[in-house]
C-alpha cells in the first residue's frame, strides 16, 4: 500500500479538524448571541438591525463551506485508500459506508480485510485499535445529532463534540497506519546476533 495515499488520508482528516476547530471557536465566541440577533429580526436580511451582523453570517457561512467541504475531501480520501487497501473497487468501498444499516458493520469489515491483506501480527492490539476507532465515530455521530436538536447557538456543536471528532480522527488515522505502514525489518546483522547459535 503506498505510504502517499496514506498520507492524504491524514492530510485530510487534519483540515477537517481543523476547520471544525475553527467553527466551534466561532460558535463559542460569537454563535449564541448571533443566533438571538438572527431570531429578533425573522432571518430577514432587510431588517431593522440585520446590516450589523451581516459580517458575523458571512464568517459563519464561510466557516461552514470549509467544514462541508474539508470533510467531504477526507471521506473521498479515506474510500480511495480503503479501496484500494481492501482490494475492492471504489463503488464497493462507498457503498459500504452509505447504505443503512450495512454501514453499522460494513466499513470495519473492509478495514480488517485490508489489515489482513497486509498480513500483520498482532491481531489483538489491531481488533482493539479499530473497535475504539468505530465507537469513538458512532459516539460523535450521536453527540453531534443530540447537541444539533437541543442547541442554543447556531450549529449546536461545541467543545464536546469537537474533542470527539479529533479523537476519532486520530483514531482513523491510527488504523490507516496500522494497515499502511510498512513491516518493520531489521538488518541482517541485527538478526544474526539476537539469534541464539550466535550466543
Amino acid at each position: 500500500m503506498p505510504q502517499k495515499s496514506a498520507f492524504g488520508v491524514y492530510a485530510a482528516l487534519t483540515s477537517q479538524i481543523a476547520s471544525l476547530a475553527a467553527l466551534v471557536t466561532f460558535e463559542e465566541l460569537r454563535g449564541h448571541d448571533l443566533a438571538l440577533q438572527i431570531a429578533a429580526f425573522g432571518g430577514d436580511p432587510k431588517a431593522p438591525g440585520a446590516e450589523a451582523v451581516i459580517g458575523d453570517v458571512t464568517v459563519f457561512a464561510v466557516l461552514v463551506m470549509g467544514v462541508v467541504v474539508t470533510t467531504a475531501a477526507a471521506a473521498a480520501t479515506y474510500l480511495s485508500w480503503l479501496a484500494s487497501a481492501a482490494g475492492v473497487r471504489k463503488l464497493t468501498a462507498t457503498a459500504a459506508w452509505l447504505i443503512p444499516l450495512v454501514n453499522l458493520v460494513a466499513p470495519v469489515l473492509l478495514a480488517d480485510q485490508a489489515w489482513r491483506e497486509r498480513a500483520k501480527d498482532s491481531r489483538l492490539r489491531w481488533l482493539v485499535l479499530v473497535s475504539a476507532w468505530w465507537v469513538a465515530g458512532l459516539t460523535t455521530i450521536s453527540l453531534i445529532v443530540e447537541s444539533h436538536a437541543a442547541h442554543t447557538n447556531l450549529t449546536g456543536l461545541g467543545v464536546r463534540e469537537l474533542t470527539a471528532a479529533g479523537v476519532t480522527a486520530l483514531l482513523c488515522a491510527a488504523t490507516v497506519w496500522e494497515v499502511s505502514s510498512p513491516p518493520l525489518r531489521l538488518p541482517r546483522q541485527a538478526i544474526a546476533a539476537m539469534s541464539p547459535s550466535s550466543k
